[in-house]
């Protein structure tokens, strides 16, 4: 169980949004250096910023390089969305610019949108406390469509530092950091920090985990709460080279999501 729990790299929710925590309960769980596929299927629903009910459901599909003590990810998502009132960013579900048509229910838009990136470092390892420190940074490049508001259209960056500790069966970590918004034209946002805390539990030898994770933002508005997030999640090992995901969120605030449910699939070429 030690050699398990000693090679996770719990990553960044609050920083880079429900994206990352789908790779906090399975990337480098059995961690092996190599090239590793996932894809996974996100459905988001709120109201935000307007008065109509949006409901957003994203299809990513990622690549994952993992060395023995850093990793390199990029992830891109299909979109399909109820209206154009707000796109995706990081997360949180922020308003595209300062003219925005709001559309009905009935009307679907569907497009790519923007890619990310990650990069994760391991700075620490105290291997008799089971105690591991990494650096993490990400980069939102603006692929999505600008007819469709699915991104600001333009570049988001932070970083992060993330500390964890195994206790027996348990796990926990802690993380702090710091988010650069691109502002859409008409539109300044407040550059926030981001932290979140999480526990999770492994069952017989690491086949079965639970996650549960608390994450959020300062301000980046100030006529709206500061945005926060409570998720749940549960990984299946189902075989040496494949691990199912399911996880489910809630949201405080105008800016997150009511809820996010989704599931996934990561794979190791």
């Amino acid at each position: 169980m030690k050699n398990i729990f000693h090679k996770m790299n719990f990553r960044k929710p609050a920083l880079a949004g429900f994206l990352l925590l789908t790779f906090l309960l399975t990337a480098n769980a059995y961690s092996q250096t190599g090239w590793y596929l996932s894809s996974s299927a996100q459905l988001s629903g709120g109201q935000f910023l307007s008065d109509s009910y949006t409901r957003v459901l994203s299809v990513y599909g990622t690549i994952r390089y993992q060395g023995d003590d850093f990793g390199i990810t990029a992830s891109i998502p299909l979109v399909n969305s109820n209206g154009n009132s707000v796109s995706q960013s990081n997360g949180m579900m922020v308003q595209s610019g300062p003219s925005i048509t709001i559309t009905t229910q009935n009307n679907m838009n569907f497009g790519i949108g923007d890619l990310y990136s990650y990069f994760d470092y391991k700075i620490y390892s105290d291997f008799e406390n089971d105690i591991d420190v990494y650096l993490n940074a990400q980069v939102k490049i603006p692929t999505a469509s600008s007819m469709l508001n699915f991104g600001t259209g333009k570049t988001d960056y932070g970083g992060s530092i993330s500390a964890r500790k195994s206790f027996g069966s348990f796990i926990g970590f802690v993380d702090l950091g710091y988010l650069d918004i691109g502002d859409p034209d008409g539109i300044i946002y407040k550059n926030p920090f981001t932290y979140g805390i999480g526990i999770g539990k492994f069952f017989n030898y690491g086949e079965y985990s639970l996650l549960l994770y608390y994450s959020g933002y300062t301000k980046i508005l100030d006529d709206n709460g500061a945005p926060q997030q409570i998720s749940l999640g549960a990984n299946y090992r189902a075989s040496e080279t494949i691990i199912l995901s399911f996880i489910g969120s809630a949201g405080l605030g105008d800016l997150m999501p009511d809820y996010t449910s989704s599931i996934g699939v990561r794979i190791k070429l």
